[in-house]
This record gives structure tokens, C-alpha cells and sequence, in this order.
């Protein structure tokens, strides 16, 4: 991972999310996890089989070519 940007997620009745917007943040791979501080301790995911913090990698598709190629596949 190049660089990080960190976030605070806004949230209601224990639900966070992130709006993601390309034009703001361009690239083609998203890299990210999740830390949360409490008043007993900090709590991080997903961890791989040793404990240790492991993001998750996701490949950004843009949805209009997803669902075009979608609708040739299921013809």
C-alpha cells in the first residue's frame, strides 16, 4: 500500500459506512480494515491465522460495465 488515508465513519445504532466516490478517491484497488478504540481496548479485523491485522483487497469494477457484461453472460 502506497499511502493511507484514515476515516471516521459516521454511524447509527452500530452501523458505519463509508461512501466510497471514485472521482474523489481515483484508483482501481481498494485496501482496507476496520480499528475501533473502546473503553476496553482496541479491537481491529479481519486478522489472518496469527493474530495479526491483514486487510482485505478489493478490485473496484465500474458498475455500468459490470451489469453490461452481466446481461451477455446470462443470454
Amino acid at each position: 500500500m502506497g499511502y493511507y488515508r484514515e476515516f471516521e465513519l459516521g454511524g447509527q445504532f452500530g452501523l458505519y459506512q463509508f461512501l466510497y466516490d471514485h472521482n474523489t478517491y481515483p484508483g482501481t484497488h481498494l485496501q482496507y480494515y476496520f480499528v475501533i478504540k473502546t473503553e476496553r481496548g482496541i479491537h481491529a479485523t479481519p486478522i489472518n491465522q496469527n493474530g495479526e491485522l491483514e486487510p482485505t483487497n478489493k478490485l473496484l469494477i465500474d458498475p455500468v460495465e459490470y451489469f453490461k457484461q452481466q446481461s451477455r453472460l446470462n443470454k
